[in-house]
């Protein structure tokens, strides 16, 4: 499974490579550029536009990068703030602080008439304002079309304290230009110049320091928050939150392209028998015997989740013919009744029915197509012990 894991040495050193900006670019341009490569080093950035205030009050796109919406910076030039008024970016600089819009957010917006989207419609928009010494520079806007959590609350947290070492080196680099462009003309600024780079980069340097162990905890605690909720907490697989949004993905993809998505509902039989004669601790070492054997059977990449109590889903994609899903079916089957060992030697035994629906290169919804392997679940019990259905009309 992939997950987003911040390795806090990469931030420093990102952070570090903002400082080092200063000295390498030779426009501002080049300069955000920089920036926008640093950070996604550090989290999903394909989406990400700078906007600035001119000295006369309008605004400056001078970076634009988006994924969907083709824009180029030089069309948002010198730009008067009434003209986008009711757009994300003029809303989100009225209000000088973080924004954080899910989809949801921004069509409430909408639809209150605060707001008219221009471009395609996010996932998840962030804005980070843009301060230094109290000035309001502008802000840079990070955003997501592929899902609403695709920014946790931890990154929501670094990339604002980032923003504090962009606006400082943003400054710097603007200061920066100023005085290269005057030394063209008079010499005698240059000592002037790099004495004013050295104490900034001092500055940012001391700055980072400070932020090493705070990135630190932040880590860990992202690991730990990220593992948990998306982890069963007894076996160790997938949960049904991961479960739902790895179908939700695939379901959003099979709207644009052909998708081979089978869900296998496993549901154990005898376990409760077993749990009632043995206890619950005896009933944990069976669910993880099975959660294992699960792992063992299936494909690497397959996702095996558990739904909760003894259901358990597998996942399955890419093209497979009914005969092939049997047998893996058969195979789950003859390896989960194998005998189970409990604690002082004691053995148990306990089958599992299998109910299979899939998308069959159709358009799909995750719900309805969980819905469709539990109904074929159900039929599979009505059978009796260990058997296999598949959804009527695959």
């Amino acid at each position: 499974m992939a997950k987003l894991i911040l390795d806090s040495e990469n931030v420093i050193d990102s952070m570090a490579d903002i400082v080092a900006c200063l000295s390498t670019s030779d426009s501002i341009q080049r300069f955000l550029l920089d920036i926008h490569c640093i950070l996604q080093k550090i989290t999903y950035a394909d989406n990400f536009y700078v906007v600035l205030f001119k000295q006369d009050g309008r605004l400056s796109f001078p970076y634009f990068h988006d994924v969907k919406d083709d824009l180029r910076a030089e069309d948002l030039e010198d730009l008067d703030v009434a003209e986008i008024s009711k757009s994300l970016t003029a809303y989100a600089l009225t209000k000088k602080q973080v924004c954080n819009f899910t989809c949801d957010d921004i069509e409430a917006l909408i639809s209150q008439g605060t707001l008219e989207v221009l471009g395609s419609l996010p996932k998840q928009w962030l804005c980070f304002p843009l301060l230094n010494r109290d000035v309001f520079l502008g802000a840079f806007i990070i955003q997501s079309y592929r899902r609403e959590q695709e920014y946790s609350g931890v990154i929501v947290e670094l990339l604002y304290t980032i923003s504090h070492v962009i606006s400082s080196a943003l400054d710097a680099f603007n200061n920066q230009q100023a005085l290269l462009e005057a030394n063209h003309s008079l010499q005698n600024y240059q000592s002037e110049l790099e004495l004013r780079v050295e104490e900034r980069t001092k500055e940012l340097q001391n700055s980072l320091e400070e932020l090493k162990k705070e990135v630190k905890k932040r880590e860990e605690l992202q690991q730990l928050l990220e593992y948990e909720s998306l982890h069963d907490h007894l076996t160790g697989l997938a949960n049904r939150k991961y479960l739902f949004s790895e179908l939700t993905r695939l379901a959003a993809k099979s709207s644009r392209s052909s998708v081979d998505v089978y869900v296998l509902y496993l549901d154990l039989d005898d376990f409760k028998p077993i749990n009632d004669q043995y206890g619950h601790k005896s009933g944990d070492i069976v669910l993880l015997s099975v959660a294992k054997r699960l792992l063992k059977e299936v494909r690497s990449y397959d996702i095996v989740s558990r739904l909760g109590g003894d259901e358990f889903v597998v996942v399955m994609t890419e093209p497979l013919e009914k005969s092939v899903l049997l047998q893996v079916c058969e195979r789950l089957l003859k390896s989960i009744q194998a005998p189970i060992e409990l604690e002082n030697n004691i053995q148990v035994s306990c089958g599992c029915s299998v109910g299979i629906a899939g998308s069959y290169e159709r358009t799909f919804n995750a719900e309805e197509l969980i819905h469709a392997a539990d109904e074929a679940l159900y039929v599979a019990k009505n059978k009796g012990k260990n058997q296999i259905h598949f959804q009527e009309g695959e």
